[in-house]
């Protein structure tokens, strides 16, 4: 027991030694490392304190002026705004320093958007198959936002437009044909569907014009409407012409808003960034 205790001992003060020696080297080259025993722990005295050492934290919010104010009146060395298209999300890192002096990057205001009534319904009905009756029900509760276009650019009202919807019929026919148009569609191989409307022309487009997000300008989205029959009963959906590009335009407009509520006090990137 002796012997071991002796042991221990002796390769204590050889670690012990060993640790000091490049603890002393690592100051001497100015490195942020430390060699410590395996036993040691750090504890943080910092909240045992008045004051912190330094200000930090997150703040969230979906007001676009509360978000610049927060920012301007926090902002520290180096502070830049991140727009995420994807969920149409900024965040401003307030203490992220520059090349010279990087700061941790921990202190930081996030916003994301708030979408419309009208915009979360716009996506709800996005490539989602409806019967006739619910489409038309679905245009009439949105009756002040839409318009109609023919597949020959002729504009009609909202009114025509769900007269049209209500009074689809549907005509097969035997054929050979395989090829589909915007309102037809094949069935089988002997057998081709269309739809018609007894009233009004059936449109190929529906125009919906919406605010899509709080703070943001009114943006006017195409949706091209397609049908399929389902045993004589027709079966319509409304699909957006080139989302990917809205989502784009929606980007740069945010960033470019709040570019414009910044200033000068510090710059807007669309991207992400992390620490």
């Amino acid at each position: 027991m002796e012997a071991i205790t002796s042991t221990s001992m002796l390769e204590y003060i050889q670690d012990n030694g060993t640790r000091l020696a490049f603890n002393f080297t690592a100051a001497e080259l100015n490195l942020d490392v430390a060699a410590l025993p395996d036993d040691t722990k750090v504890l943080e005295l910092e909240k045992f304190k008045p004051r912190r050492n330094r200000f930090r934290g997150h703040f969230v919010t979906r007001s676009i002026d509360d978000f610049v104010n927060y920012t301007e009146n926090k902002a520290d060395l180096g502070a830049e705004c991140f727009v995420y298209p994807d969920d149409m999300t900024a965040t401003a890192v307030l203490n992220l320093g520059d090349l010279s002096a990087p700061g941790h990057a921990d202190s930081q205001a996030q916003m994301k958007l708030k979408r419309t009534a009208a915009f979360i319904a716009l996506n709800n009905i996005d490539g989602n198959t409806r019967t006739q009756q619910q489409l038309a029900e679905w245009l009439e509760d949105w009756r002040d936002n839409i318009c109609g276009l023919t597949s020959n650019e002729q504009e009609m009202s909202a009114s025509k437009v769900i007269a049209a919807i209500r009074r689809i019929t549907i005509k097969a026919g035997s054929t050979s044909d395989h090829t589909e148009g915007q309102l037809s569609a094949t069935r089988s191989s002997l057998e081709q569907v269309e739809a018609s409307s007894n009233s009004e022309p059936l449109p190929s487009f529906i125009q919906f014009t919406c605010t899509p997000y709080v703070g943001l300008g009114e943006r006017t989205f195409t949706l091209r409407m397609s049908l399929r029959a389902d045993e004589d009963k027709p079966l319509l959906a409304l699909r957006i012409i080139r989302p990917e590009q809205h989502e784009e335009e929606m980007a740069e407009e945010f960033a470019e808003l709040l570019q414009q509520k910044f200033g000068d006090i510090l710059p807007v990137t669309i991207g992400v960034f992390s620490a």
